[in-house]
């Protein structure tokens, strides 16, 4: 937590959203979740989410040029604070033992959880969930009042 906000998160594919034009109503709100974490200087990121947000966008999806998706990629850097090692590897583990979510999803969610974030922003898993002391939200169900602050 900093300042007393609470550190979030952000899934893979709500950074895809953030500049895939494909669905509209999806790039908008995931843009706008961006914006807002990037704006209160709260956003966690790993080095998986990246690299899965490069190779998305610009392999597999290609909504973008190569040197586009680099910028954005570039960008987010300064975000990836999350570690990812073999202690991560360990809480992956424990998590995917406990709450059976996907191995990729339990590297993201044992990431965010040794960054100490508080919310994990993601529409794939299931909507205010809990793992540990995080809460797993969906932008695309969030109260329109929703805080940030915990």
């Amino acid at each position: 937590m900093q300042n007393g906000k609470t550190n979030c998160f952000v899934d893979t594919n709500l950074l895809v959203y953030a500049i895939d034009p494909t669905e509209p109503e999806k790039q908008k709100r995931g843009a706008d979740l961006l914006r807002q974490i990037v704006k209160d200087h709260t956003l966690v990121l790993s080095p998986q989410s990246l690299n899965e947000c490069y190779h998305v966008l610009a392999v597999r999806r290609r909504v973008a040029t190569v040197n586009e998706v680099r910028r954005f990629v570039g960008f987010l850097s300064e975000f990836c604070t999350a570690p990812y090692d073999f202690f991560t590897t360990q809480a992956a583990w424990a998590i995917g033992d406990r709450y059976g979510y996907s191995w990729w999803d339990c590297m993201l969610l044992a990431s965010a959880s040794l960054a100490h974030c508080g919310l994990f922003f993601s529409e794939d898993m299931q909507h205010e969930h809990r793992v540990g002391d995080m809460t797993i939200v969906s932008p695309f169900k969030l109260d329109p009042n929703f805080s940030f602050s915990r």
